[in-house]
């Protein structure tokens, strides 16, 4: 049964933790890289924490995890809980530069990856957090909502969690646009980035950034049914472009990423989105306006574009510190620069 007095636990990921291998041009190659969709989201949320310990990180590892890569995670002072799977080999990828832009880049596993799912969280305070960020397809949300539900329940855990679907890029095909459309009631976010977007809608992709079929793509989801009654919002991740947000309820508000496009400290974008995504749910606690946010996950993907691999975060004289810049002093930063820049339509471009 559950303790009378459980942890609070504001979020967690049920994405993956993978150590990465990254090859670069002219470079030496960088082993055992902390990356992964959860690593990033975690480290996004950790950013605005009061108490680290109240972020949850959930890792499913094999036999052959990295001590030195465990003792990363632990440094960021967020509640861990590993699961070791026996006799398996831990998620593993290759990350591979065509040239030293940091742009053009392929990625693959090497081995098969190990996915967490809800009974990972079983016997672990995990399973009482406040809010979820789901990595995968329509089949597999639609499956683990209901599942994360029911072993909340049978722990003695009514509350209705918050949570945010972060589709598995390769399920985003116009093949599956009715899978989206029926899981996307499951959920209360559902943000894909917006070349995932125009995957679900349009078969070949577009290429050529459109805001208005984007806000049409989006619109189609909410007149579908968007969150439990309708009552869910799509956040589109548009890397330099910014983010869309949308509801039944609210206008189509786009807003600024923190670095213009071409901005010299903007260095690698891999983990951005999955950065902002952990933002945003900090941001939603702290606020409850979709809005703002959207500008914690905006400051939270700044850091993460500022160099390869996760950011180094610590606790500076009392405040939050970044890559050496503190964190709550950039989003003020942020929100000056929206306060100053024009809003037409409901859009901040």
């Amino acid at each position: 049964m559950a303790s009378s007095t459980p942890p609070y636990i504001s979020c967690i990921s049920l994405g993956m933790i993978i150590i990465d291998e990254i090859h670069m041009p002219n470079r030496p190659a960088l082993i055992d890289v902390l990356g992964g969709s959860a690593s990033f989201v975690t480290l996004g949320s950790r950013l605005f924490a009061k108490t680290p310990e109240r972020v949850g990180c959930l890792l499913v590892a094999g036999d052959d995890f990295p001590e030195t890569v465990r003792e990363e995670i632990e440094s960021w002072g967020t509640t861990l809980a590993m699961k070791k799977r026996e006799g398996e080999k831990s998620t593993r990828g290759k990350l591979v530069y065509e040239d030293d832009t940091f742009g053009p880049k392929t990625f693959t596993y090497s081995g098969a990856p190990l996915r967490a799912t809800p009974t990972d969280l079983l016997n672990t305070p995990l399973l009482h957090a406040k809010a979820f960020h789901f990595f995968g397809t329509p089949e597999e949300v639609a499956a683990q909502k209901p599942e994360l539900l029911q072993l909340r329940k049978d722990n003695g855990i009514e509350e209705r969690p918050f949570i945010v679907w972060e589709p598995l890029p390769a399920s985003c095909t116009s093949i599956n646009q009715q899978a989206f459309l029926s899981a996307c009631k499951h959920v209360d976010v559902f943000s894909p980035n917006h070349l995932e977007l125009s995957s679900i809608f349009s078969n070949p992709p577009e290429v050529e950034f459109d805001t208005d079929k984007l806000e049409s793509y989006a619109q189609t989801i909410l007149d579908s049914s968007m969150g439990t009654g309708g009552t869910g919002n799509i956040v589109i991740r548009a890397a330099e472009h910014g983010a869309l947000s949308m509801s039944r309820t609210s206008r189509p508000t786009w807003l600024p990423a923190y670095y213009p496009k071409g901005a010299p400290e903007v260095v690698d974008t891999t983990g951005a989105g999955n950065a902002f995504l952990g933002g945003f749910i900090a941001g939603w606690q702290r606020t409850g306006d979709v809005r703002d946010a959207v500008g914690y996950g905006h400051v939270a993907a700044s850091f993460a574009v500022e160099g390869i691999g996760l950011p180094k975060v610590e606790r500076v004289e009392g405040r939050v510190v970044c890559n050496g810049a503190g964190v709550a002093q950039r989003l003020e930063e942020y929100k000056r620069k929206l306060g100053e820049a024009s809003v037409k339509s409901e859009r901040v471009l």
